[in-house]
């Protein structure tokens, strides 16, 4: 296993993985893994036909991976590792990742679908307020994610990650007289949004604190096209996404866990 030093190096390894018909479920970027090797989280295992990415997280370790090969792995793997794979049907190479991995002793924890809203559609009216929060609230945002999402699979960024987040404005609250009531947490490229995370405090489920934020996100990203990855045996929230204009759009995700 060697640790990156560089995001060159780590930009080099991975451009020397891109052949015709490689299976992999990363987008080597700056902005993805700058921070990662930054701060020395990233290790990698590198071979001619392979390249794993193992990027530390508090807990777990998030692999991506490159494969041009299926051929059985000959390294260990570190314990609590985590890796999803994102597929639309006709990717069966990225299908048979997932199989792969199960061999090579992964469990499938969960799946996820996802759900898209195109472009142009009408705005939801809330009169209910949303604010983005202040840098120093910090730690309130992320101790209200993770009440919400389990640690090894909700996607949780760092506090770092977070961090930037909340300097870019991609995190809505709602809010009462003890505390952050919901949560939506998004990204936006200038042309698609992402609900990453969205969060109603238990007590408060059930009674619409969906709403404002979704039309929060909406007014924040100009009505342009919106994904939202839901688990696939979560029903309930399927549903409350469709009273909001999404629909599955057929790509799927297989969430993996090695022990």
């Amino acid at each position: 296993m060697k640790q990156i030093e560089t995001y060159e190096e780590l930009s080099a390894l991975a451009s020397a993985q891109l052949r015709r018909g490689v299976k992999t479920n990363t987008i080597v970027t700056k902005e993805a893994y700058g921070a990662a090797v930054d701060q020395h989280r990233m290790r990698v295992y590198s071979e001619p036909d392979s390249l794993l990415l193992l990027q530390k997280r508090d807990g777990h370790t998030r692999m991506n991976f490159f494969l041009n090969t299926l051929a059985d792995l000959q390294r260990p793997l570190p314990a609590d590792t985590v890796t999803e794979i994102a597929y639309r049907p006709r990717d069966i190479g990225l299908q048979e990742a997932v199989d792969y991995w199960q061999r090579q002793g992964f469990v499938l924890l969960f799946e996820r679908m996802r759900f898209s809203r195109p472009a142009g559609m009408a705005a939801i009216d809330s009169s209910i307020p949303v604010r983005k929060p202040a840098e120093e609230e910090l730690e309130a945002v992320l101790q209200f994610l993770q009440q919400n999402f389990p640690a090894l699979t909700g996607c949780i960024p760092m506090e770092e990650e977070l961090a930037e987040d909340i300097r870019n404005g991609r995190i809505l609250l709602t809010e009462d007289a003890d505390g952050i009531t919901g949560l939506m947490h998004f990204s936006f490229d200038g042309k698609i949004g992402e609900i990453r995370h969205l969060a109603i405090r238990e007590d408060m489920r059930g009674k619409g604190g969906t709403i404002p934020l979704l039309a929060g996100y909406l007014r924040e990203i100009g009505e342009k096209k919106s994904v939202v990855w839901v688990r696939a045996d979560y029903t309930a929230p399927q549903k409350a996404y469709e009273r909001f204009g999404f629909t599955a759009d057929g790509r799927r995700s297989a969430v993996l866990y090695f022990h």
